[in-house]
């Protein structure tokens, strides 16, 4: 068997399980909504034959929504509408936009994440390891767009490269969640 399909594979069942471990922690539903987003892209894909970028994009601004999570439900669901009448008209005029918005989309997931760390941090003069491999998986998401986006010819061997590395990060999930994950003092 190749490796690509290998590590498609594992992703998918690493997120999916992600969420047993994060139930009853506020970053529940992101994990949940994280880990379904490629199986019901791929569903999507066979069934509607909808392209599995859109399924993503719109997976992204849901992401979005639930992860910001201190902030006004009002102020969200203008934000969330915003972002997906931008999304649908990109979908309809200028599809290959797609990858722009979501690196807007995921720009602010990991802006937003930055001052999770950096508030925590502040109040506790420690460093809360959940906090910093939430922000390196934004992180990394940003940056496979980024290269799938301007280098056409290392994307693919990136995006897998990338994905696997994920997956370590989805492995730190399984055993920590916000509550339980480790200190480190700096």
């Amino acid at each position: 068997m190749q490796i690509i399909p290998i590590i498609a594979l594992s992703s998918i069942f690493v997120w999916l399980l992600i969420p047993l471990r994060q139930r009853k922690t506020r970053f529940f539903l992101f994990f949940l909504t994280l880990g379904l987003l490629d199986p019901i892209a791929v569903i999507l894909r066979i069934i509607l034959h909808l392209n599995v970028e859109i399924a993503h994009l719109f997976g992204s601004i849901l992401l979005l929504y639930l992860a910001l999570l201190e902030i006004s439900t009002k102020l969200k669901l203008w934000l969330v509408l915003l972002l997906a009448t931008t999304a649908l008209i990109v979908m309809f005029y200028s599809f290959n936009s797609i990858i722009i918005l979501q690196l807007i989309v995921h720009f602010i997931i990991l802006i937003y994440f930055l001052k999770i760390l950096v508030l925590y941090y502040s109040e506790n003069r420690k460093l809360l390891l959940f906090h910093l491999f939430l922000f390196a998986y934004e992180f990394s998401l940003l940056l496979k767009f980024f290269v799938v986006f301007h280098e056409l010819e290392i994307g693919p061997a990136y995006h897998y490269l990338t994905t696997g590395f994920q997956i370590l990060i989805g492995i730190f999930f399984l055993i920590f969640n916000e509550s339980n994950s480790l200190k480190i003092s700096i």
